[in-house]
Protein backbone atom coordinates (compact mmCIF):
# COMPACT_ATOMS: atom_id res chain seq x y z
CA UNK A 1 0.00 0.00 0.00
CA UNK A 2 1.22 3.49 -0.82
CA UNK A 3 2.04 5.83 1.99
CA UNK A 4 -0.97 5.34 4.26
CA UNK A 5 -1.02 8.97 5.42
CA UNK A 6 -1.06 10.20 1.80
CA UNK A 7 -4.04 7.97 1.05
CA UNK A 8 -5.87 9.10 4.19
CA UNK A 9 -5.29 12.75 3.23
CA UNK A 10 -6.50 12.17 -0.36
CA UNK A 11 -9.62 10.33 0.84
CA UNK A 12 -10.43 13.10 3.34
CA UNK A 13 -10.08 15.70 0.57
CA UNK A 14 -12.27 13.62 -1.77
CA UNK A 15 -14.98 13.28 0.92
CA UNK A 16 -14.82 17.05 1.47
CA UNK A 17 -15.16 17.74 -2.28
CA UNK A 18 -18.12 15.32 -2.52
CA UNK A 19 -19.71 17.06 0.48
CA UNK A 20 -19.35 20.42 -1.28
CA UNK A 21 -21.05 19.00 -4.38
CA UNK A 22 -23.88 17.71 -2.19
CA UNK A 23 -24.26 21.16 -0.60
CA UNK A 24 -24.39 22.83 -4.02
CA UNK A 25 -26.91 20.37 -5.45
CA UNK A 26 -29.08 20.56 -2.36
CA UNK A 27 -29.39 24.36 -2.38
CA UNK A 28 -32.15 24.42 -5.02
CA UNK A 29 -34.10 21.70 -3.23
CA UNK A 30 -33.67 23.45 0.10
CA UNK A 31 -35.20 26.65 -1.25
CA UNK A 32 -38.12 24.72 -2.74
CA UNK A 33 -39.06 23.75 0.82
CA UNK A 34 -39.13 27.44 1.74
CA UNK A 35 -36.46 27.21 4.44
CA UNK A 36 -32.95 28.56 4.25
CA UNK A 37 -31.56 27.04 7.44
CA UNK A 38 -27.91 27.32 8.40
CA UNK A 39 -26.18 24.13 9.48
CA UNK A 40 -26.32 25.25 13.12
CA UNK A 41 -30.04 25.99 12.85
CA UNK A 42 -30.62 22.56 11.32
CA UNK A 43 -28.57 20.86 14.07
CA UNK A 44 -30.61 22.64 16.74
CA UNK A 45 -33.93 21.61 15.17
CA UNK A 46 -32.65 18.08 14.56
CA UNK A 47 -31.63 17.70 18.23
CA UNK A 48 -35.03 18.96 19.40
CA UNK A 49 -36.84 16.62 17.02
CA UNK A 50 -34.73 13.62 18.02
CA UNK A 51 -35.20 14.19 21.74
CA UNK A 52 -38.92 14.75 21.21
CA UNK A 53 -39.21 17.14 24.11
CA UNK A 54 -37.87 20.49 25.21
CA UNK A 55 -34.23 21.15 25.94
CA UNK A 56 -32.74 23.98 27.93
CA UNK A 57 -30.71 26.50 25.95
CA UNK A 58 -27.55 25.11 27.58
CA UNK A 59 -28.37 21.51 26.65
CA UNK A 60 -29.18 22.54 23.09
CA UNK A 61 -25.96 24.55 22.87
CA UNK A 62 -23.93 21.49 23.85
CA UNK A 63 -25.67 19.37 21.19
CA UNK A 64 -24.96 21.92 18.48
CA UNK A 65 -21.43 22.63 19.73
CA UNK A 66 -21.53 26.43 19.67
CA UNK A 67 -20.76 29.23 22.11
CA UNK A 68 -23.56 30.72 24.26
CA UNK A 69 -23.78 33.94 22.19
CA UNK A 70 -24.03 31.90 18.97
CA UNK A 71 -26.82 29.76 20.46
CA UNK A 72 -28.77 32.91 21.32
CA UNK A 73 -28.50 34.09 17.68
CA UNK A 74 -29.55 30.66 16.39
CA UNK A 75 -32.62 30.57 18.63
CA UNK A 76 -33.59 34.14 17.67
CA UNK A 77 -33.33 33.22 13.99
CA UNK A 78 -35.48 30.12 14.49
CA UNK A 79 -38.05 32.21 16.37
CA UNK A 80 -38.22 35.24 14.07
CA UNK A 81 -36.84 34.66 10.56
CA UNK A 82 -39.89 32.89 9.13
CA UNK A 83 -43.58 33.80 9.07
CA UNK A 84 -44.19 31.19 11.80
CA UNK A 85 -41.82 30.26 14.61
CA UNK A 86 -39.73 27.11 14.15
CA UNK A 87 -39.11 26.95 17.91
CA UNK A 88 -40.80 28.38 20.99
CA UNK A 89 -39.08 29.33 24.21
CA UNK A 90 -40.48 29.21 27.73
CA UNK A 91 -39.22 29.68 31.26
CA UNK A 92 -38.15 26.42 32.90
CA UNK A 93 -40.88 25.53 35.44
CA UNK A 94 -38.57 24.68 38.35
CA UNK A 95 -35.58 26.92 37.58
CA UNK A 96 -36.62 30.40 36.48
CA UNK A 97 -33.05 31.16 35.37
CA UNK A 98 -33.29 28.60 32.55
CA UNK A 99 -35.06 28.88 29.20
CA UNK A 100 -36.53 25.79 27.55
CA UNK A 101 -36.69 25.46 23.77
CA UNK A 102 -39.24 23.31 21.92
CA UNK A 103 -39.70 22.60 18.21
CA UNK A 104 -42.98 23.65 16.55
CA UNK A 105 -44.86 21.83 13.77
CA UNK A 106 -43.35 24.28 11.28
CA UNK A 107 -39.92 23.49 12.78
CA UNK A 108 -40.55 19.79 12.11
CA UNK A 109 -41.40 20.62 8.48
CA UNK A 110 -38.25 22.74 8.15
CA UNK A 111 -35.92 20.07 9.54
CA UNK A 112 -37.45 17.45 7.22
CA UNK A 113 -37.17 19.74 4.17
CA UNK A 114 -33.51 20.46 4.96
CA UNK A 115 -32.66 16.81 5.58
CA UNK A 116 -34.51 15.65 2.46
CA UNK A 117 -32.70 18.23 0.30
CA UNK A 118 -29.30 17.14 1.60
CA UNK A 119 -30.05 13.43 1.24
CA UNK A 120 -31.53 13.71 -2.26
CA UNK A 121 -28.19 14.55 -3.90
CA UNK A 122 -26.51 11.56 -2.23
CA UNK A 123 -29.33 9.21 -3.22
CA UNK A 124 -28.93 10.23 -6.86
CA UNK A 125 -25.18 9.54 -6.70
CA UNK A 126 -25.59 6.19 -4.90
CA UNK A 127 -28.08 4.99 -7.53
CA UNK A 128 -25.22 4.97 -10.05
CA UNK A 129 -23.37 2.28 -8.04
CA UNK A 130 -23.67 -1.47 -8.55
CA UNK A 131 -25.23 -3.65 -5.85
CA UNK A 132 -21.76 -4.88 -4.89
CA UNK A 133 -20.42 -1.32 -4.64
CA UNK A 134 -23.43 -0.30 -2.53
CA UNK A 135 -22.79 -3.13 -0.05
CA UNK A 136 -19.08 -2.22 0.13
CA UNK A 137 -19.93 1.47 0.60
CA UNK A 138 -22.41 0.62 3.36
CA UNK A 139 -19.79 -1.44 5.18
CA UNK A 140 -17.10 1.24 4.86
CA UNK A 141 -19.44 4.04 5.99
CA UNK A 142 -20.45 1.98 9.04
CA UNK A 143 -16.76 1.66 9.99
CA UNK A 144 -16.16 5.38 9.48
CA UNK A 145 -19.25 6.21 11.59
CA UNK A 146 -17.94 4.00 14.40
CA UNK A 147 -14.56 5.76 14.25
CA UNK A 148 -16.33 9.13 14.49
CA UNK A 149 -18.40 7.84 17.40
CA UNK A 150 -15.23 6.76 19.23
CA UNK A 151 -13.70 10.23 18.73
CA UNK A 152 -16.87 12.25 19.44
CA UNK A 153 -16.76 14.50 22.48
CA UNK A 154 -19.76 14.18 24.78
CA UNK A 155 -22.72 16.13 23.42
CA UNK A 156 -24.98 17.33 26.16
CA UNK A 157 -25.72 14.80 28.84
CA UNK A 158 -28.11 12.16 30.02
CA UNK A 159 -30.69 10.17 28.07
CA UNK A 160 -31.47 13.01 25.67
CA UNK A 161 -27.83 13.27 24.61
CA UNK A 162 -27.64 9.51 24.13
CA UNK A 163 -30.69 9.62 21.80
CA UNK A 164 -29.14 12.31 19.63
CA UNK A 165 -25.73 10.60 19.60
CA UNK A 166 -27.25 7.22 18.71
CA UNK A 167 -29.33 8.69 15.87
CA UNK A 168 -26.30 10.52 14.45
CA UNK A 169 -24.34 7.26 14.29
CA UNK A 170 -27.24 5.34 12.74
CA UNK A 171 -27.59 7.85 9.90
Amino acid sequence: MKNREEIVQRLALRVFELTKLTWIRSQQEKFKGGYDLSESEFLALDALETVGTTLSVGELRRFVGVLPAQMSRIIKALEHRYDEKLVVCSIHPSDKRKINVAITPKGHRAVHAYRDAKIKASIEAFRSLSDEDLRAMESILAKVARAHDDDRPARGGGAAAEQVNRRTVEQ
